[in-house]
């Protein structure tokens, strides 16, 4: 379930929680948030940034298997054969 983070439109007019900006986990089936769920003030959605993995050198086959996947190797003929 993604991570939403939302903030009052008016924060001269908002609930401490809401006026510093909150996270929720909604299912992305529902719609956005349009009000504050404690204080029923208007919030908006704010776009975040989001953490990605970095991968700072190739794996290796080694790497591979120790993580649990399945190396295969291509042959000549189309064929894949297991490591």
């Amino acid at each position: 379930m993604p991570t939403y983070s939302y903030i009052a439109a008016d924060p001269e007019d908002a609930c401490p929680a809401c006026r510093k900006g909150f996270d929720l986990r909604r299912p992305m089936s529902r719609p956005a948030l349009v009000a504050c769920p404690l204080c029923k003030r208007p919030v908006i959605k704010r776009i975040t940034p989001f953490n990605t993995p970095r991968i700072t050198k190739p794996l290796s086959v080694t790497d591979a298997k120790s993580a649990g996947f399945t190396v295969l190797e291509k042959r000549s003929d189309g064929s894949y054969e297991k490591l």
